[in-house]
């Protein structure tokens, strides 16, 4: 992209990187809605003033309805993120894109870890590691660019045309943003509107929604933890297979796996269709599985003391992720939970477990609507804080032997961290602090 006149709309870390990405052969213009936060980047471009402009690159957490973007689309001028404008800056043919309520990061991070020991180079960016936009101007024709993508990246797709796109599932998340689920829906749709013959979609047809979208969507390849018949992979007496045209290929046992849970069954059935389809063995494929620990913050055991198990989930940022969280796990549960407020309802959530939770701590934003909630599903055992901190040390004191500790807050982190990933780090910090673990 050369001699365009862009504006770079928020100046967080995609506003920075994009600026990186485009200085040298454009003219830019930026503008935040935090003023402060626009002063204190200096002079060194000028500030958006009603100057004629070809494009916006717009952060991705800023919501369409934000200051002067109402405008700058009634004008006509395109709106795009960073995997939109990755797509065009890049010389790379072998975009992969990973979305979904769930679930992303992991099979992301594990699709990477398959390219890399199958002998791919292979580039993880987007939702997850580092930004896309550096990875965009590295990777080469032949390279594949690993993208996990947020509802919010994928909104504002015009051109994005991924090889291989996956759908791990879709349910109730981020209404704060989207206002319904129908527009949270169609934005995950975006990822595979402009893929043509050659290209592949990959759904996860346990999940409701995603089947009925693999009636609609044609040529679609699908997941399952039961038998199948369509192309795709899928799970059959303990054994994970792969289906491709003639091909029919039992690549693994399920006892070999080490992660736990019929949800990262679906992972790694996502993530070895999506690497075979990519030229990777299945023999690698299996080696890759066999000794895969999965991503910090997602189910990562820290350890058992005085007879009590410890997980971190900071990455349950929304209800669906902690119900799969809880329904891995054996009761009896004290769970921490709370933050920010996406608009979520957690009503389903404590009436499936109401039986397995031993007591609930509850912190941030949303400690009260959540103790309201959980008290109308019978969960009696319940306890409110301002902070993580003071949860942490309510929920390490009360602990028994035989008991599980998890942090799944099925809120987002926004209210008191940065991201999901300080908030677990200071779980972490906290039980080692107890435990010495």
């Amino acid at each position: 992209m050369k001699d365009k006149k862009l504006l770079i709309y928020g100046l967080g870390t995609t506003g920075l990187s994009a600026i990186d990405a485009l200085a040298e052969d454009n003219t830019l213009y930026i503008y935040d809605d935090n003023a402060a936060r626009m002063e204190s980047f200096g002079a060194s471009l000028p500030v958006y003033e009603d100057q004629e402009i070809d494009l916006v690159v717009k952060s991705p957490g800023i919501p369409l309805e934000s200051g002067r973007l109402v405008d700058l689309a009634a004008r006509n001028i395109p709106i795009i993120s960073d995997v939109e404008l990755a797509y065009r800056i890049s010389e790379c043919e072998n975009f992969v894109a990973i979305s979904g309520t769930n679930g992303k990061t992991t099979i992301t991070d594990l699709l990477y870890h398959m390219l890399l020991d199958g002998g791919k180079t292979a580039y993880m960016g987007g939702n997850v590691g580092i930004g896309i936009l550096p990875l965009a101007k590295r990777a080469k024709k032949d390279d594949i660019l690993v993208v996990e993508c947020s509802s919010f990246q994928l909104e504002t797709v015009i051109n994005f045309r991924p090889k291989v796109a996956i759908l791990t599932n879709i349910t109730e998340d981020h209404l704060d943003h989207h206002k319904s689920v129908d527009a949270y829906r169609e934005s995950k749709k975006n990822i595979y509107k402009n893929q043509r013959e050659g290209d592949h979609l990959i759904l996860n047809i346990d999940d409701p929604y995603l089947a009925l979208l693999g009636e609609e969507a044609e040529g679609a390849l699908v997941v399952s933890t039961a038998p199948v018949r369509q192309d795709g992979a899928f799970l059959d007496g303990g054994t994970l297979y792969i289906r491709y045209g003639s091909d029919l290929i039992p690549f693994m046992e399920r006892e070999e796996m080490l992660l736990p849970g019929d949800h990262n069954v679906r992972n790694a059935l996502e993530a070895a269709l999506c690497a075979y389809l990519m030229g990777v063995s299945p023999k690698s494929v299996r080696e890759t599985l066999m000794h895969y620990k999965g991503v910090d913050h997602r189910m990562e055991f820290l350890g058992e003391f005085a007879g009590i198990r410890v997980y971190n989930d900071s990455k349950g940022t929304n209800p669906d992720s902690t119900d799969v969280a809880l329904a891995g796990l054996e009761g009896p549960i004290r769970l921490l939970a709370g933050g920010f407020s996406k608009g979520s309802d957690f009503v389903p959530l404590f009436h499936r477990h109401r039986d397995k939770i031993a007591g609930l701590y509850l912190f941030g934003e949303t400690k009260d609507l959540m103790a309201e909630e959980a008290r109308g599903e019978g969960i009696e055992e319940i306890h409110t804080f301002e902070t993580l901190n003071e949860a942490i040390k309510a929920a390490t004191d009360a602990a028994l032997s035989g008991d599980t500790l998890l942090l799944s807050p099925a809120c987002a982190s926004w209210d008191q961290f940065k991201n999901f990933e300080e908030r677990g780090d200071l779980f972490k910090t906290l039980i080692a602090e107890k435990w010495g673990g």
